[in-house]
C-alpha cells in the first residue's frame, strides 16, 4: 500500500468543498495541466508576434521611400558640373597643344591695332566668323574714376563663348587699360589671359573700372576681345565721349 502512494501518478485530483452543498471533485492530467500552463502561453505568444510582425510589414510597406536630402543633390549637381569643366579644360589644352606643336601663324593685317597687347603665340583672326558683338555703350565719368559699360553678346545662343576681353582708354592723359592688373605689363606687353574671364551664351554685361581720369576734351575707348585659346574674336573702337558728360 505504501509503494501505491509513492508511486508518481499521471492524475491530480481536486476537491472543492462547497458547504452546504456537496463537495465537487476533479480529476486532471498532468499532460492537461502542462498544456494550461506552458503550450498555451506560447501559442498565445506567438500570435501576438505574428500579429505584430503582420502590422509593422503592412506600416513599413505603406511608408514612402525616403528622399535623398538637398544638400547630396546640390552636391551631385555641383560634381556634375566641374565633370563638365574638367572635359572642357581637357580640349583647351589639348587645342593649346596642337597650336603650341605648330609653326607660328603668318602676321595679319589687324597686327598693327594690337596696341600695347603681346600676340598670342598662334593667334587666329577670327573676326570675321562674328562670334560675339556688342552694344549698349555707356560712358559714366565720376569724381576719382570713369566706368565704361557695355554688353557682350553672342551671336549664336545655342553655343557658348568664353574668353577674355581687354578694354583701353584713350584720352590726353593717355592709355589706360582694364583691368587694372595688365597697366603694370604694359612696357612689355599685356598678355590677352590678364583680360577679364568671361563666358556668354546670350548676353553678359561688362562694367570696365578705370581709377585714372581721362584729360582733354574727348575719351575713346578700344576692346579687344580673346578666346580662351588666344584667337582674337573682335577689336572695337568706339565713339568719343565728351569728358565730365554722360552719355
Amino acid at each position: 500500500m505504501k509503494e501505491l502512494i509513492q508511486k508518481n501518478a499521471e492524475e491530480i485530483a481536486i476537491v472543492i468543498y462547497d458547504a452546504p452543498l456537496p463537495p465537487k471533485y476533479f480529476r486532471l492530467t498532468k499532460r492537461f495541466i502542462r498544456s494550461l500552463f506552458v503550450t498555451v502561453p506560447l501559442l498565445l505568444g506567438g500570435a501576438s508576434l505574428l500579429l505584430f510582425l503582420w502590422g509593422f510589414g503592412t506600416r513599413l510597406r505603406d511608408t514612402p521611400s525616403p528622399t535623398l536630402p538637398k544638400v547630396i543633390n546640390e552636391s551631385e549637381s555641383r560634381v556634375n558640373s566641374l565633370e563638365t569643366e574638367i572635359e572642357s579644360l581637357k580640349a583647351t589644352n589639348q587645342a593649346l597643344a596642337e597650336r603650341l606643336s605648330s609653326a607660328p601663324a603668318t602676321t595679319a593685317t589687324e597686327d598693327p591695332y594690337l596696341l600695347l597687347i603681346k600676340k598670342p603665340y598662334g593667334m587666329q583672326n577670327l573676326i570675321a566668323q562674328n562670334k560675339v558683338t556688342l552694344d549698349q555703350f555707356e560712358y559714366v565719368p565720376e569724381a576719382n574714376k570713369s566706368l565704361f559699360k557695355f554688353q557682350i553678346i553672342s551671336a549664336d545662343s545655342e553655343t557658348r563663348v568664353t574668353g577674355h576681353v581687354l578694354v583701353f582708354m584713350i584720352s590726353d592723359a593717355g592709355v589706360s587699360a582694364y583691368p587694372a592688373d595688365a597697366n603694370a605689363a604694359a612696357l612689355t606687353g599685356i598678355k590677352y589671359s590678364l583680360g577679364e574671364p568671361f563666358a556668354v551664351s546670350r548676353l553678359r554685361p561688362t562694367n570696365a573700372q578705370f581709377s585714372q581720369k581721362p584729360l582733354g576734351e574727348s575719351v575713346r575707348f578700344l576692346i579687344y576681345i580673346f578666346s580662351r585659346e588666344g584667337d582674337l574674336l573682335l577689336i572695337k573702337e568706339t565713339e568719343t565721349y565728351p569728358i565730365g558728360a554722360k552719355s
